[in-house]
């Protein structure tokens, strides 16, 4: 998952034809991991593209517009790249750690919010524009001329986000669910049918249309209510004074607000606890440490407190640790990490502090992590961050280790 930096300003097709241009052997490479790995797992590529038009109208005309602008500067076909940001969920979904402390239960009385991004690797993910086996990401800094300005993390050309602030103090981040359903019915493999939401985007487009997390939540619920996210996971949008949750399954949505409280979710549900599978047993040691370190550190925690829980070793180091390592690709580890602090007074103020690689080595390093401003500019963000050279320098499986 190389991790390079974009900075795009304009209309939404200028910005999407920027995106296009900067990152066009990127996005050739992730549209055709996402291929391989969607007939690996046994769709049809014709029934997918059968049923883009019918998925077309759930995005809005800005996405609509980036779309189409992303496949004019890469040189890829349109509906190759409608789809990919349709079914990405579906091929690569985020195997995340959120944690909030929202309100008053921070130190500074505003919400602080959290997100490890962990995924696992292909053996597909190969060639000069992979990294060990993983797929490429990029830093997005948005900045149109109608709508608000947004930073955080996506795939290079994917209109999702993985996690990411907008110039009104919202935060948002996802993951999925590792439910009952989830292991042994997955989606229809006869997609001709399917109406499905991919969790990146409706994250995306509630940071693009909202001034705080209700309005945030108003803008995915309906979606959800005609169409199921892609595979079941949780929502999170957060401001200054509260947090929306949202857990959705095939057939089930619930949603819960925060107010002055602190709150966390692993890959498994709280609302709808009866979905999860029993046997999740890195699901439950994360979920239950994040309480942990949350409710014992309630009211005194500040983005240096969010960023050491993000690099907790607790319960490993391994899959059940926070900050989560593999003996092999294919296991679900930790890539990147964001920490998001709300301006209440000044919300185009607020931060997002990004690190790329493993959360334990890149944080105690200040070349491997960067903290912008919503009013940021392109001239702010370092070579390293542009060029993937940051996280293949800290991306590594091996735990971080104090020097004695």
């Amino acid at each position: 998952m190389i991790s390079n930096s974009i900075y795009c300003s304009g209309s939404y097709k200028e910005i999407g034809k920027q995106e296009g241009r900067m990152l066009a052997k990127e996005i050739s490479s992730n549209v055709k991991l996402f291929w391989e790995k969607l007939i690996q797992l046994g769709y049809k590529k014709e029934n997918l593209l059968k049923s883009i038009i019918k998925q077309e109208k759930l995005f809005t005309n800005a996405v609509l517009e980036e779309i189409e602008g992303i496949s004019k500067g890469s040189n890829q076909k349109f509906l190759d790249l409608l789809a990919y940001n349709v079914y990405h969920d579906l091929a690569f979904p985020e195997e995340c750690t959120v944690m909030m402390a929202v309100g008053r239960a921070s130190s500074t009385g505003s919400t602080i919010f959290l997100k490890n991004s962990d995924k696992v690797g292909s053996e597909s993910y190969v060639g000069d524009n992979c990294f060990k086996n993983k797929e490429i990401n990029v830093l997005l800094a948005l900045n149109p001329e109608n709508g608000n300005n947004i930073i955080g993390v996506a795939a290079a050309g994917s209109t999702a986000l993985k996690m990411g602030l907008n110039d009104k103090g919202v935060a948002t981040g996802s993951n999925i669910a590792r439910t009952k359903e989830l292991a042994t019915k997955g989606i229809e493999k006869d997609t001709t049918q399917l109406k499905a939401l991919d969790r990146g985007f409706l994250s995306r487009i509630g940071l693009e249309q909202s001034d705080d997390a209700i309005e945030a939540a108003q803008v995915v619920l309906p979606r959800l209510m005609s169409s199921p996210m892609s595979t079941p996971g949780n929502i999170h949008f957060a401001d200054a004074d509260r947090a929306i949750i949202i857990e959705g399954s095939y057939h089930e949505i619930a949603a819960e607000t925060i107010v002055d409280k602190v709150a966390a979710r692993a890959n498994r549900f709280q609302l709808l606890s009866q979905l999860n599978r029993d046997d999740d047993l890195s699901s439950i040691c994360r979920y239950t440490r994040c309480m942990e370190l949350l409710n014992e550190n309630e009211g005194k925690i500040d983005v240096d407190k969010m960023i050491e829980f993000s690099m907790d070793h607790v319960n490993g180091p391994g899959p059940n640790s926070i900050c989560r390592h593999g003996d092999h690709f294919l296991k679900e580890t930790s890539l990147s990490s964001a920490v998001m602090e709300i301006n209440r007074e000044n919300p185009e103020k607020s931060k997002i502090s990004i690190a790329l690689g493993k959360p334990c080595h890149a944080w105690r390093d200040k070349k491997a992590n960067i903290t912008l401003s919503l009013d940021s500019k392109k001239k702010d963000i370092p070579e390293g961050f542009i060029n993937g050279e940051i996280w293949k320098k800290y991306y590594t499986e091996e735990p971080f280790v104090k020097n004695v």
